[in-house]
Parts: structure tokens; sequence; C-alpha cells
């Protein structure tokens, strides 16, 4: 393996540890800052993107603490994403992408097409039901986000959403059996 290799996979490692130790933290701050549910999906991956550029850029060797380090991206993207503040990039097209990194996409693309069917149902029945639990009820939202996402206990969102555990499990239990029969689950 030679040096820019081991530097890449160094920093993948390093990214992928500080993610796998963080992101139910961050999540939970990013749940709590946001009125929408629908956000949270979108704020995390601006953090983490953040983050990785930040990496890339700069190193890590200056973080000593990086889930305080993340936190204060969270806070700076909260205010930037409903403040209004963000200008949107245009998105990059193919065109831009190199010969390497558009085989790499077409390799990927073209892996077992009927299992990402599969998947890509999956997601969208997934997302059509989060999307109609958060229109509902925002605290509902936030107990599925922080139960079935992060994998938070119901006793520990009821603590940080200081509401009853009763409440916490009748939200649930209900919009689980209300969410059942709307999709004919």
């Amino acid at each position: 393996m030679n040096n820019l290799e081991n530097q890449k996979y160094e920093l993948d490692y390093y990214f992928n540890s500080v993610y796998a130790e963080t992101v139910n933290a961050i999540s939970r701050f990013v749940v709590n800052k946001c009125g929408n549910i629908l956000d949270v999906e979108d704020i995390l991956q601006n953090i983490y993107a953040r983050f990785f550029r930040r990496i890339l850029k700069k190193g890590h060797n200056d973080i000593e603490n990086p889930e305080a380090f993340l936190i204060n991206m969270a806070k700076f993207e909260c205010k930037n994403y409903f403040g209004g503040l963000k200008k949107h990039s245009p998105v990059s097209s193919f065109a831009e992408y190199t010969d390497e990194q558009m085989y790499e996409i077409e390799s990927e693309m073209s892996k077992n097409s009927k299992q990402l069917e599969d998947v890509l149902c999956n997601e969208m029945l997934a997302r059509q039901i989060f999307e109609d639990i958060a229109a509902q009820d925002a605290v509902t939202g936030k107990i599925f986000y922080l139960h079935f996402v992060c994998d938070k206990k119901l006793d520990e969102i009821a603590k940080e959403l200081d509401i009853t555990l009763s409440s916490v499990k009748n939200k649930l239990y209900r919009t689980i059996e209300r969410q059942k029969k709307k999709f004919n689950i």
C-alpha cells in the first residue's frame, strides 16, 4: 500500500470511527433542535459531509473531542438550515466526475438490480410512513426517530423529551397500529 492509499485508509477509518461513536448523540441534538423531524436527515448529512471535508482538508490531529466538535458544527448547521442563510450550490453533473468515479458509480448501479428495486421499494414505504407520522404530530415523529433511528429505549426518550413513559408508549404503539392499517402492513 503506497503512502496516498494509506492516508486515505486512515482518514476513512477515523471518519467511520467518529461517525459510529457520535451519530446517536448528534442525532439527538438535531432532533431536539428541529421542529420538523423530516429535516433531521438533511441536517445530519450536511454535518457529516462538512466534517469529512474538514478532516480531508486540515486533518484531525487538532480535534481533541470529536463529539464536541460535531455539536458545534450541528449548532451552526441548524442555524443556517433554519435561518435560510445557506446558499445552495448547484448540483454537480456527471460531466464533473473523473473516469474512475464514473466507473465506480456504474459498477455500483449495475449490481443486483432486482435487489436494488426491493430496497428502493422498502425505503419508499418507510419514507411514506415516516412522513405520515411526522405530519401528524412533531412529538410522535421525534419518538419514532429517537427509538428506531437512534436506538433509544422508551424510558430514555421519555426523559429526553420530558414526557411520561406512558405517553411515549401510547404514542408509539397507537401510531404503529394506525400505520399498519393505513399501509396494509
